[in-house]
């Protein structure tokens, strides 16, 4: 593709601030006191006993998988939608288990709820992990539900919905235990760094064992972690984005599985970050949720988005007609600096790592939306002649 100098869009972006980054260094001289007070006022928040701040969505993923294994120790195999994040087919890897797909419902980003009830017949199955992606709220109640009586745990993956709320609930407390990531382009950021929730008390207990042998950043991880920050407080704008962009050795908006990764406390530096996270998240979903509402404006539909209220989604996802028009699509946003990007590249079945676990079984709604979903950015650097400019390229 051409490269376009000039004013481009990240595809997502979680904008903070200099006075952030400076908030975080003094929480440095503060000590880890200022990681537990924004773990209890998380608690509080959302109304669970148990949470515990670590370096990322993946580590928080692990740990609880880890969890649930010690209380189960005769199972070993996870239950995920077909079409995720690479993420968290990574995690569970990291953590030692199998890979489990289910299929989705066609014009939707959930589970195929017909497929599903045969999976849980699985007597190695610890967990099943609906995923809110994008944003767009998943149905836990349901799954909860159908695994009820079969003592099969639901871990939530709101990696991407932290803040959001659907039906008058938060989102990452519907399930035994959740996940957020606060990683670049999430919801909320602070370079990297995952939540878990969990009001199980068993559950809580195991975490808060494990949690006590985990080691914290090291002064040069710390430092790294500052001067990223400040890296990303300044390339994240679009004035600057393109030139990041045009460095293919920082592979920025490339899809990896990768399931070696550290996992630490939260540091000092990241908490303080956080200082006054609320009132933050807040505005920026304020901001998608504006972007979002103007979008649906011009005629254009989310996927799996019915009638009725507009969850918080921090990209909007499309499915257009074939590979083709996805192509030019791409082609011609790249060409403009619009921000329009690519999902997944495969279904998870196509990992080539963990391709021989699913023994040659397709889903092939899930390679559908690998084929032919876009996904619009709606953060808060998106303004009306992005939006219009984005229309224009679909009508």
């Amino acid at each position: 593709m051409a490269l376009h100098i000039g004013r481009t869009l990240p595809p997502a972006a979680s904008p903070f601030r200099l006075k952030d980054i400076l908030s975080g260094v003094a929480a440095c001289f503060e000590g880890t006191g200022i990681v537990g007070r924004f773990e209890d006022e998380l608690k509080s928040f959302f109304n669970v006993r148990h949470c515990f701040a670590v370096s990322s969505g993946k580590a928080a993923l692990v740990l609880i998988l880890q969890a649930l294994h010690e209380i189960h120790p005769e199972r070993d195999e996870v239950l995920i939608p077909a079409y995720t994040c690479y993420s968290v087919p990574s995690a569970i890897v990291r953590a030692g288990f199998k890979v489990r797909l289910c299929d989705m419902t066609p014009g939707t980003l959930d589970f195929d709820f017909d497929r599903i009830v045969s999976e849980f017949e699985n007597p190695a199955l610890l967990c099943v992990i609906p995923t809110h992606l994008f944003g767009m709220p998943s149905d836990v109640e349901r799954v909860k539900s159908l695994v009820q009586d079969r003592d099969l745990y639901v871990v939530e993956d709101a990696a991407q919905a932290m803040g959001a709320e659907w039906d008058g609930r938060k989102l990452g407390t519907l399930g035994d235990a959740g996940i957020f990531s606060m990683g670049r382009g999430k919801p909320f950021s602070m370079v990297e760094g995952g939540i878990i929730l969990t009001d199980n008390d068993m559950i809580g207990g195991v975490l808060g064992k494990r949690m006590a042998a985990i080691k914290g950043y090291g002064g040069f991880d710390s430092l790294k972690l500052i001067l990223t920050a400040v890296a990303l407080s300044v390339l994240i704008s679009p004035r600057i984005y393109w030139l990041p962009k045009s460095l293919p050795f920082l592979k920025l908006g490339e899809t990896h599985f990768d399931p070696v990764f550290p996992i630490r406390r939260l540091s000092a530096f990241q908490a303080g970050m956080a200082h006054a996270w609320k009132t933050k998240i807040n505005k920026l979903k304020a901001a998608r949720s504006a972007n979002v509402h103007k979008i649906t404006g011009y005629g254009l539909q989310a996927l799996g988005l019915g009638k009725g209220a507009i969850p918080d989604l921090i990209r909007f996802p499309v499915l257009v007609k074939d590979q083709e028009t996805k192509k030019e699509l791409l082609r011609k946003s790249e060409r403009a600096g619009l921000g329009i990007s690519d999902g997944y590249p495969d279904a998870i079945n196509g990992i080539n790592e963990i391709r021989r676990q699913f023994d040659g079984r397709v889903f092939p709604v899930a390679q559908d939306l690998a084929e032919r979903m876009v996904t619009l950015p709606v953060h808060p650097y998106v303004n009306e002649n992005d939006l219009q400019n984005i229309a224009k390229l679909f009508n």
